[in-house]
C-alpha cells in the first residue's frame, strides 16, 4: 500500500481541533500520538490491530494508549483526521463518535480539505 497523505480537518473558520488538542497534552503523549499518525501515513490502509482499527461509518481509529484519534479515508489518497480525544472506557463514546462523524460530513458537503 502506497503512502497517503495525512491531513487535519479545520472548520469553517480554519480552526484545527485536533492541533488545539495536541498542543494541550505533555511532550510524551504528543510524541506517541505523532508517531502512530506517522506510520498511518505511511502503511495507510494496511494500518492494523492494536495501532489501528475499524470502528464502522467509514471511521477508523488510532489507539495510542490513553487517546483515541478518529479518522477516515479520502479522496486523492488524503486521509483525515477528524478527532482526537482521551480515552476514559474501553468501548468508543457515541459522543465523541458523533463529533467525528458531524466533522466526517462537514468536510464532504464543503467538498474537502482546502
Amino acid at each position: 500500500m502506497s503512502a497517503r497523505e495525512v491531513v487535519y480537518y479545520l472548520d469553517d473558520k480554519g480552526r484545527c481541533p485536533v492541533l488545539e488538542e495536541l498542543d494541550r497534552l505533555t511532550p510524551n503523549e504528543r510524541g506517541k500520538i505523532l508517531a502512530y499518525i506517522s506510520l498511518l501515513e505511511e502503511q495507510g490502509e494496511a494500518l492494523r490491530r492494536p495501532i489501528a482499527d475499524y470502528v464502522g461509518d467509514k471511521l477508523y481509529e488510532l489507539r495510542p494508549k490513553a487517546h483515541r484519534v478518529l479518522y477516515f479515508f479520502y479522496v486523492e489518497r488524503q486521509v483525515v483526521i477528524l478527532h482526537l480525544f482521551r480515552k476514559k472506557t474501553d468501548r468508543l463514546p457515541e459522543k465523541e463518535r458523533q463529533v467525528a462523524l458531524e466533522r466526517m460530513k462537514d468536510i464532504i458537503q464543503r467538498g474537502g480539505i482546502k
